[in-house]
């Protein structure tokens, strides 16, 4: 006998046994695959969620401070206009105190001598007691002469606000505290005291400590100078400083080890805002991978139990029926992934429903599989309703994939944008990188300025929108119009190339009017026949439902009842869309209205200051809030008055101010260059008065006052409305 006559009778006689032995060894690969496979996937996920618990954190504490600054930053101004009455500068500091939990004390110290007459210190102080009573002193004296601390001295030397180093005050707040101070200029911009509010360091270790995911999380708050705020002082902490410090940008992820020689992970970010902190959290490592390991040895001895029961089904059971079971197992994790997929997919869509004063919408996406590739969103950002419908090419998981990440860029790009050809163009550029499956979107992009019904919109390829008028504002005379279609430029659909240039639209919505929109699931839905449900019969719906004045809603329902009558028992073939917005515009009704036109000469600011201050004392607004109004009021006509003429150009700047006894509305207007200030994204408002450009506040001061924001530039005018409710 041959040897390989010998092997083969072997394998032949011995076939169960290399079955066992094979799966036993397949087993123990897979077993080690999916262990280290699984190992690489936590530490992954461990560091997004980290990495995001620390941005969240991060975030959070860069809140909660950005509200100190921006309210000792609006103070700095009120305390420069009371700086001749020194008793007022007591009101100050307690009201701070007062109005702002966060703040456990408030003072403002003068430059020596600033009042001969109250002595060389002055340094009105407010400190929140034990009890939540708050107290008023004079702190300054020769045995506290603050003029030589950190908190005065860097904005006196920097002429800018600043969060200093945390220190025991054994004076004020008695306890160790973090201050963050800011300049305060006299008349002639000269820095004469630093308004300050006491933060107690307790506060930043509560917020530190709050929500661990994992029991051995450690977390620190330190300063840029690696001084702690918040966390434990212990050998951990030095440890995991001492790698901070290697790390120029101080935000990152090393893996380390504490004094005995436990592996953890240790992850950096900067707060960010106007402080330089840096948020650690440190995680013992035996908490991210111990559960694992416990399972994996688990895993292993059932995996060498089960090789005996291999045997038994090698020789009892038959391949066809493991064949099935595996079939039937495989279908089953399919179909429960796209049921998961199916939800996450509805879950990123919009509100289904939505109704205010000035507007109603109702959206509807039915796929035709579990998942689909129809998008339909919608926001509203300063007082403009953003919204999109999409239809991409295919169906199943690949266009669903396509859809949330055009979903995904319409919300980013929209967000600083309100040019909607822009705003395609830019999805188009981000769907065709890497697209080497060539799918594209039909898209249609509105943008609908609520106060005027002016509505831009942009269509890529998508079916042109139907308005739906309101036919009780028609004549009797007149022919009622019920339905008519939006015009649309033929533009590609995104995502074929990058080149493609789009084209702005615009046009009117008068009151009541309906746009309603549509993917192609609507008009290409076929019943038993294979007839479709054609344009026609969208038509003779609508017009039903404009004859009735239906809302939206009422409007869905009358249409996805007809289809599903006309298709019966037919299997749904497409992705069906559909998305209805009825633009109801509120009136306003003055009782109180007075228009000043101003010469765009900043000189022209002193007969604005004292026209406002005059009209909103009739209106009967409280004095503060006033103040700030004619601030926010102010720094935009200042805007208009530097910006929108060119240089040695006249040119007429009109403020229209309006009550109707509960909401001011401020109308400001010119014929200047077009700018929207609506898009800037923010200031930086720790420069100091001289440095800052007039009008510098912009959006954030505006945004900070006012209730509502909104631009639009119709007929050659710039109009700027803001809206503040005042009762």
């Amino acid at each position: 006998m041959s040897k390989v006559d010998w092997i083969k009778k072997i394998i032949k006689t011995n076939t169960s046994l290399i079955v066992i032995v094979v799966a036993a060894l397949l087993i123990e690969l897979t077993t080690g695959i999916i262990y280290y496979n699984s190992q690489d996937i936590i530490e992954s996920t461990t560091i997004r969620v980290m990495e995001r618990e620390n941005s969240t954190l991060s975030l959070c504490i860069c809140n909660k401070l950005t509200k100190v600054e921006v309210v000792l930053d609006n103070m700095s101004w009120i305390v420069a206009d009371d700086l001749l009455n020194p008793d007022s500068l007591f009101s100050e500091s307690y009201q701070i105190t007062k109005n702002n939990p966060m703040i456990l004390g408030s003072c403002i110290a003068c430059i020596p001598n600033l009042f001969p007459e109250r002595g060389y210190w002055f340094e009105p102080y407010s400190v929140r007691k034990p009890d939540g009573t708050i107290e008023m002193k004079q702190l300054g004296s020769s045995r506290h002469d603050y003029t030589n601390y950190e908190f005065y001295i860097m904005p006196m030397v920097t002429g800018k606000s600043h969060w200093c180093e945390p220190y025991m005050d054994n004076v004020g707040a008695m306890q160790r505290i973090t201050t963050y101070g800011v300049p305060v200029r006299n008349s002639k911009g000269k820095i004469v005291a630093v308004v300050e509010a006491d933060l107690s360091l307790e506060w930043l270790k509560d917020i530190v400590n709050e929500d661990k995911i994992y029991p051995s999380n450690e977390r620190f708050l330190v300063t840029g100078r690696y001084n702690l705020l918040a966390g434990e002082d212990n050998l951990l902490f030095r440890r995991a400083l001492e790698y901070v410090k290697k790390d120029s940008d101080k935000n990152g992820y090393e893996t380390m080890e504490d004094e005995n020689g436990r592996k953890k992970l240790l992850f950096f970010t900067p707060v960010g805002g106007k402080t330089d902190w840096i948020l650690l959290n440190v995680l013992d490592e035996n908490d991210v991978f111990g559960k694992m390991q416990r399972i994996m040895r688990n895993l292993l001895l059932v995996a060498m139990t089960g090789l005996l029961l291999i045997g038994f089904i090698v020789w009892r059971s038959k391949r066809n029926l493991e064949r099935l079971r595996q079939v039937n197992a495989e279908k089953e994790r399919i179909s429960s992934e796209l049921r998961v997929a199916s939800q996450i997919q509805q879950s990123m869509l919009p509100p289904n429903y939505l109704k205010k004063d000035d507007l109603e919408i109702c959206g509807l996406l039915v796929p035709a599989r579990e998942v689909g590739g129809d998008l339909f969103d919608y926001f509203i950002r300063d007082e403009k309703l953003f919204f999109c419908i999409g239809d991409v090419s295919g169906k199943g998981t690949p266009a669903a994939m396509l859809m949330a990440g055009t979903r995904s860029f319409f919300r980013a790009f929209s967000a600083h944008e309100n040019n909607p050809a822009h705003i395609v163009h830019r999805i188009n550029e981000s769907t065709c990188q890497g697209n080497d499956t060539n799918m594209f979107v039909t898209l249609f992009i509105g943008v609908l300025d609520l106060p005027s019904g002016h509505l831009r919109y942009c269509d890529a390829g998508h079916d042109a929108p139907i308005i739906i008028h309101n036919s009780s504002t028609s004549k009797a005379a007149e022919p009622i119009t019920l339905l008519s279609r939006l015009e649309c430029n033929p533009h590609l659909p995104a995502g074929l190339f990058d080149d493609v240039k789009y084209n702005v639209q615009e046009t009117f919505l008068t009151p009541d009017s309906t746009l309603f929109l549509y993917t192609d699931g609507l008009t290409e839905a076929k019943n038993a026949g294979r007839k479709q449900f054609d344009l026609q019969r969208i038509d003779d719906v609508l017009k039903k439902c404009a004859e009735r004045q239906l809302g939206p809603k009422d409007i869905l329902d009358a249409m996805t009842e007809k289809v599903h009558r006309f298709v019966n028992d037919a299997e749904q073939s497409d992705d069906l869309t559909l998305l209805a917005i009825r633009y109801t515009p509120q009136r306003f009704e003055s009782t109180l209205s007075e228009t000043l036109t101003l010469k765009n000469d900043v000189s022209e600011v002193s007969v604005l200051s004292s026209f406002q201050k005059a009209l909103l004392e009739k209106m009967g607004i409280e004095t503060s809030l006033a103040r700030k109004i004619r601030l926010a009021v102010e720094e935009a006509v200042v805007n208009v008055i530097d910006y929108a003429y060119p240089v040695g150009v006249e040119g007429n700047v009109e403020v229209c101010m309006m009550t109707d006894g509960q909401c001011l509305k401020v109308v400001i207007s010119d014929s200047g260059v077009p700018f929207d200030p609506t898009l800037i994204e923010d200031i930086d408002i720790s420069l100091s008065a001289e440095e800052r450009q007039v009008g510098g506040l912009g959006i954030h001061l505006l945004r900070e006052i006012m209730d509502s924001v909104n631009y639009e530039h119709l007929n050659g005018y710039n109009t700027l409305t803001l809206r503040k409710i005042y009762k």
